[in-house]
């Protein structure tokens, strides 16, 4: 199962983009923030291109749109910031867009939400009796950051073995481990560092920053294959970065990300 979150930043004319990313990576589910394109076109260039997709149910999550050529997927709970999708009665996927810090910081309502989010998955979690649970989406904000890293928020950690404890205590609670790898996307060794560049005018700037990211449980870990995972900068139809190497602004200002997770039951 191959999964492409992708930030369109509204711009109207990327479904050619998106119909020759879902080719190009054959993908499975594509996640979209600020999808402004029209669907119905969208629906028409992968009936040409012979891609049997259709669009998932986000009813009351305006933020997110998901398609999949997954015939059993049926939808979770639909909140404004996230939208949960059952893949297979076994999956959960939940697509997420929180709000950003563009006009101020809301790090504190972002943890919020947050919360409110970790909450819908166990409650979904334990309804499908199933712990397979991937997280992906924009959460605009860095992998060390509060809503990100901390044990009551995703618990998010560089580091997780599948012979690890699941849980991590601190002061007498329990916290479960989450798994998330794009920790491994800062810094130099590898291009892109980010997936969305802005150089700030002030003092703190890392210039690069991973906003889109993909967390798992434990119970993932096994199927999760860290080989396929990307941080998307091309397709056949275009490049997606500008001569500087940044995202191309008149594209999207963020690049896609992509994961694989081993379905064999499918």
């Amino acid at each position: 199962m191959r999964i492409m979150f992708w930030n369109t930043h509204r711009n109207i004319k990327t479904n050619e983009y998106v119909v020759n990313l879902i080719q190009d990576y054959a993908i499975d589910v594509f996640v979209m923030a600020e999808y402004f394109a029209d669907e119905n076109e969208l629906k028409v260039l992968l009936e040409k291109n012979h891609q049997r997709f259709f669009p998932c149910y986000t009813e009351g999550c305006s933020r997110i749109v998901v398609w999949s050529n997954y015939a059993s997927i049926e939808p979770g709970c639909q909140n404004t910031y996230h939208s949960i999708q059952i893949i297979r009665d076994k999956y959960i996927l939940c697509c997420v867009h929180l709000m950003s810090d563009l006009h101020g910081d809301r790090s504190d309502e972002r943890f919020e939400k947050i919360q409110e989010i970790m909450y819908d998955i166990k409650q979904t979690e334990q309804s499908i009796n199933s712990q397979h649970t991937i997280i992906i989406g924009d959460f605009n904000e860095m992998p060390y950051d509060k809503g990100c890293l901390n044990a009551n928020g995703f618990h998010g950690l560089p580091v997780l073995d599948i012979m690890d404890k699941p849980t991590r205590r601190v002061y007498e609670t329990d916290y479960r481990k989450f798994y998330n790898p794009m920790w491994n996307f800062m810094g130099d060794f590898l291009y892109p560092p980010g997936t969305y560049y802005l150089n700030h005018s002030k003092l703190y700037s890392p210039m690069w920053y991973i906003l889109d990211q993909v967390i798992v449980s434990k119970d993932i870990l096994p199927l999760f294959k860290k080989e396929s995972l990307s941080i998307i900068t091309s397709c056949s139809y275009s490049d997606l970065m500008d001569r500087n190497q940044h995202p191309n602004k008149d594209i999207s200002d963020h690049f896609p990300i992509m994961c694989e997770i081993e379905d064999n039951e499918r």
